[in-house]
């Protein structure tokens, strides 16, 4: 094995900044090439996931309790960890909407980093590291090009791998970073045999910000530290930490802050929208079905098979920082463990379920990575081994680019006419002084252009599409849901299409309904709204039932919920009058026009049509793309 070169963090870091442009930015030139968009625009079409930008937008202005209306103030707070989104805010802050890209690039250059890194401890030779951390990179993209081989192990992998790491915001793309950070942290704790304080401290950091940004990965590191912590101390655990107990005092108070802060925005967070984010009370048969699909789940040929398979490796390679990583496996198997019997609330516990498969598939693959390059170090004179290895890292990079580039010409094809539409109305609202105002309430159905409006400082809307996005009750929600519908003189009849179930490939999910009420009506066999099966249509108990506990994306309304809800929309009369109105021909609601003479067209293309209360403009001109 060729002589480790140790590079300075700084000019390593160049390193991986460049490898991290060459992975990243040719999505954005391309987007560039074919797109005539604004960058809000630009950035919402091109990104993974923009769920959470109106969200990073408020956070950084230190708004906790966006209303989205002029007319309501006074919310609890949103329940989402503010400090999950620290960085994005501050990025947000300074870099304006140039920040998601920019997040794109030091976040992939610190994930190649910080695996570099993890690698050197592992001894493996320096280019072989830079190697194996693009691979670790590119990885979800790759199995995602190789799901035409029909392997369920293949299967498996390939869906649980993209929570491994991906570009999307929040989570991993970020959230992900302090875990792996940890990784690191911990390993060189384990490693070392003097001067573990530093450590501890940062390690109590890492903990603390991991329980704000994703909670389940916090539990792993936790179980993984008291591994070993007792496997590199063994007796004398107690004395360590008896004679360093300033320090360990230190690192608890750190992270007592960290949890002290999620537990005050939990405390003052609003209930019904905790609820939408599908969190639930655990009552006495619901943790036995817990409990009993985790028997399954331990007692499965799958896991028993990834258990045995990690355990031989555990014996095979007795090299101390291997092991370590076998340690991360069981510490995923004991987070989940400890996490379904200790607590009574619920919420995604396929993120635990995920992470032992992560877990349980790295360690294999790092022994592999291991074993490889010793076979070829010996094969090989170090010149053509280092010179193979970097044939292999060019390759890996062209690989990935062209199948992202493949990727976005197929994309492309789906979606070109379908942008050029948005960019029209984006181009007008940007051109017009009318919309210089942006305090206007503006009655809006889009999720795209909704995001855009509010990327863009309108601050006051009819409804927002998304309830993940205010702290609004749900009564609230409801009543500007119905409130809207009147306006458009829509019937009882209309409300129940746009409210109703509807089968969606294995599952239910009205995609409406998912998105403006999150998950309130989350239903799978383990919970349900008023988990009463007997409430539902018989299809539906077919579905909730044969959909396991895994599953939080499917939602049903229960039949004495649309009832009420049908009641609700007799009962509210009351008719919004807002000043601009954008109609989605394509939406939704399939609206092809407005049909109030109190409001004059001012915009139409093949997909959307703007009016304006006459109130609010002295020339009817219409422009027309």
């Amino acid at each position: 094995m060729n002589k480790i070169v140790n590079y300075q963090n700084k000019s390593f870091f160049l390193i991986a900044l460049i490898l991290a442009l060459l992975l990243v930015t040719l999505k954005w030139i391309l987007s560039y090439l074919y797109f005539d968009e604004d960058i809000i625009l630009r950035i919402i079409n091109d990104s993974s996931d923009t769920t959470y930008y109106p969200i990073i937008k408020a956070f950084s202005e230190l708004n906790f309790s966006p209303s989205y209306s002029d007319s309501l103030d006074n919310l609890k707070m949103i329940s989402f960890p503010a400090l999950s989104l620290f960085i994005n805010s501050f990025f947000f802050k300074i870099f304006g909407n140039y920040s998601f890209i920019i997040l794109e690039i030091i976040c992939s250059a610190f994930f190649i980093l910080i695996f570099y890194k993890i690698f050197i401890k592992l001894k493996f030779s320096n280019i072989f590291s830079i190697l194996c951390s693009i691979l670790l990179f590119t990885l979800p993209t790759l199995l995602v090009d190789l799901a035409f081989i029909k392997i369920e192990i293949l299967d498996n992998l390939r869906v649980n791998l993209q929570k491994f790491y991906s570009l999307r915001f929040p989570r991993p793309i970020i959230s992900n970073l302090f875990f792996f950070s940890f990784i690191y942290f911990a390993l060189d704790f384990y490693l070392k045999k003097e001067n573990y304080n530093r450590n501890l401290l940062i390690l109590s950091i890492l903990m603390g910000i991991t329980i704000n940004a994703l909670f389940y990965l916090f539990f792993i590191e936790l179980f993984l530290f008291i591994i070993i912590f007792l496997l590199k101390f063994k007796k004398i655990f107690l004395n360590y930490i008896l004679q360093n107990i300033k320090i360990f005092f230190s690192s608890l108070i750190i992270f007592l802050s960290f949890v002290l802060v999620f537990q005050f925005q939990m405390y003052y967070s609003e209930p019904d929208y905790i609820e939408r984010l599908g969190v639930f009370h655990l009552n006495p048969n619901q943790k036995i079905i817990l409990i009993d699909y985790l028997k399954n789940f331990f007692l499965g040929k799958k896991f028993i098979f990834l258990f045995l398979f990690n355990t031989l490796f555990f014996f095979i390679i007795k090299d101390k920082p291997f092991r370590f990583f076998y340690f991360t496996f069981v510490s995923s198997i004991l987070s989940t463990i400890f996490f379904c019997f200790i607590f009574n609330k619920g919420v995604d516990y396929y993120h635990f379920f995920d992470w032992i498969v992560i877990t349980g598939f790295l360690y294999p693959l790092i022994s592999c990575l291991y074993f490889f390059e010793s076979i070829f170090c010996k094969s090989f004179q170090i010149n053509n081994y280092n010179n193979l290895i970097k044939i292999f890292l060019v390759l890996l990079v062209i690989y990935f680019n062209v199948s992202n580039g493949l990727k976005f010409q197929n994309k492309l094809n789906l979606t070109i006419n379908e942008r050029a539409k948005e960019a029209e109305v984006a181009n007008f609202i940007n051109q017009s002084d009318f919309f210089k105002d942006k305090n206007l309430e503006i009655f809006n159905f889009n999720y795209k252009i909704s995001n855009w409006l509010i990327l863009n400082n309108f601050k006051n809307f009819s409804l927002i599409p998304s309830s993940f996005w205010t702290p609004k009750k749900n009564a609230t929600l409801e009543d500007e849901l119905i409130s809207s519908l009147n306006f458009l003189n829509f019937d009882k009849v209309d409300f129940y299409k746009i409210i109703k179930n509807k089968e969606k490939s294995w599952r239910f999910k009205n995609e409406f309904v998912y998105i403006f009420f999150g998950r309130k009506y989350l239903a799978n066999s383990l919970v349900s709204f008023n988990n009463n099966l007997f409430d539902f249509e018989k299809i539906e108990q077919k579905y909730i039932s044969s959909n396991n506990l895994l599953i939080t994306h499917q939602v049903i309304i229960p039949k004495s919920e649309i009832q009420r809800l049908l009641n609700k929309f007799d009962e509210i009369k009351f008719k919004k009058n807002p000043d601009v109105v954008i109609l989605d021909k394509d939406g939704f609601l399939k609206i092809n026009e407005l049909k109030n003479m109190n409001y004059c067209l001012i915009f139409n293309n093949d997909s959307f049509k703007i009016y304006i209360n006459k109130k609010k403009i002295d020339d009817c001109k219409v422009f027309k793309s």
